[in-house]
């Protein structure tokens, strides 16, 4: 008999990502890690050149390290 399947949705994203790296066949698992919305993560407009992306991490970095 197969164990009923956890809810993602009240996981917190380390317990998600440990529950995917243990569980890799789980789709559910990894749909839900992957359209899970990361705190430090750096957005870009759709319409911005790879350019402007990396002088934008760039001046980002810059000020990182002079904080």
């Amino acid at each position: 008999m197969m164990s009923p399947q956890p809810n993602f949705k009240t996981m917190s994203l380390q317990e998600l990502r440990s529950y995917v790296l243990t569980h890799r066949d789980d789709e559910k698992a990894w749909q839900e890690f992957a359209n899970r919305r990361r705190p430090n993560a750096i957005y870009f407009e759709v319409d911005m050149s790879l350019l402007e992306q990396e002088t934008k991490l760039n001046e980002l970095l810059e000020k990182k390290l002079n904080d």
